[in-house]
């Protein structure tokens, strides 16, 4: 999975756009971006802070670390995701 492929996938399970940001940090909201040393971060961008820093070797694992994360979220929270038709 990649960064589009999850900004994808969380609107499919209900994530507000504004909350996944996949170009760059962004003010409250989860950020996937590479750094400077070629690894993958994954964090909660707010007032300038990486809050809940998670490093992965490659953006395959933070998309889908990401995508658990909020899907285990999702799931919390009392939502479903079947169609009731």
């Amino acid at each position: 999975m990649n960064r589009e492929e999850l900004k994808e996938a969380t609107a499919e399970i209900g994530i507000e756009n504004t909350l996944v940001a996949i170009k760059g940090y962004a003010e409250y909201a989860w950020c996937v971006v590479e750094a400077d040393d070629g690894a993958w971060e994954v964090f909660w961008g707010e007032r300038g802070n990486k809050n809940e820093l998670e490093r992965f070797s490659s953006e395959y694992q933070a998309c889908n670390y990401l995508l658990g994360r909020l899907t285990y979220s999702q799931i919390l929270a009392g939502l479903s995701w079947v169609d009731a038709n």
